[in-house]
Order: C-alpha cells, then structure tokens, then sequence
C-alpha cells in the first residue's frame, strides 16, 4: 500500500526530467540563426531591413536600440564598430529629415577563405526575404517597396580582392538606400 506513492514520486520526477530534456531541446532558435553567426551577429533581427531597423526610424531610437554606444556621432550621422568572432564590422547610419535614409556596413572576415561562405547566407537571406537579385557592376541587388521611401535598394558586394596584401582579411560590403533615380 505504501509502494504506490513511492511508484508515483518516481514516475513524476522522471516525467519532469524528461520534460526539461525536451523542453530545452527544443527552445526555439532565433530565425536568423540558420545563416550562421557572423550572420545572426550582425543582422540581430529579421525585422526590418538591417538589424530589426528600417529606413524613416530615428536616431535616439536607433541609439537606444543598439548593443553599443557610437565611435562616432553627428547630426546626421551614426557609426558603430564591433567585433566577431571570425573578424569585425562597421555600420554607418546616415539620417535625413525624415529619419535613417542609409545604411552601409562594412564586414570584415579574418580567414579570407571564409569571407565567401558569409557572402553566401547575406546573399540567400536576401534572396529569400526579397526575391532574386539582380547583378549590376559587381554588386548583388535587391529592390525593395518601403512606404516612406518608395523603392529601396539593398546592395552587396565581396570586395576583397581590393585587399592584395598576403593574410588581408576579406571585405563584404552591404548597402541599404532609398532608390534616388
């Protein structure tokens, strides 16, 4: 007769172990996190166009929001820079009278035979929230609608080969900008 609560305890504590073992495997991942972490790093969010931002926010926003403080700072102008674990990049904000009107980001791949690979998911990330991109003068390029700016253009660009010294690390240059023609 006292067995069976003994029996219970047991089954309980293995069901909540179990539970835990399941719960935790199956915590659901950032959905950036598929492109990889230099990726997941720099873009933070799949809101927005770059880093959960889109063009028109402001800048007090844009500081609040950012996990650092500025290098530098101007009216209308922001630039950051950080680290990654296989290299660094910079962001650029340039605002207008009605808010973030660019952004241009530089990335920087340590292992230059890794700059590729990196290339390669800011690529299909774009492709698949954007549709297929278009090639003009060495850049990837996307046209995107934005209501405050009518058509956006996203552009990216290896540029590494601008880099000749032995062990330079690669470049990946991405640009963000109303469509001004």
């Amino acid at each position: 007769m006292f067995s069976f609560p003994k029996q219970m305890r047991k089954i309980a504590a293995t069901l909540a172990v179990l539970s835990i073992i399941f719960f935790s495997c199956n915590r659901s991942k950032s959905p950036i996190a598929m492109y990889g972490p230099e990726f997941e790093n720099i873009m933070r969010s799949d809101a927005g166009v770059f880093r959960g931002f889109s063009l028109g926010d402001k800048p007090d926003s844009i500081q609040a929001k950012e996990s650092g403080k500025p290098v530098e700072t101007d009216d209308g102008y922001l630039y950051y820079e950080y680290k990654l674990a296989k290299g660094s990049y910079n962001i650029t904000y340039n605002f207008d009278e009605r808010g973030l009107s660019e952004v241009q980001s530089d990335i920087f791949i340590t292992n230059p035979e890794e700059t590729d690979g990196v290339f390669n998911k800011f690529k299909t990330y774009f492709d698949e929230h954007y549709g297929a991109s278009q090639t003009d003068m060495g850049y990837i390029i996307w046209s995107v609608k934005s209501e405050k700016f009518g058509e956006v253009k996203i552009n990216l660009r290896d540029e590494s080969a601008a880099f000749t010294a032995d062990k330079a690390p690669g470049k990946i240059s991405l640009s963000i900008y109303p469509n001004k023609e």
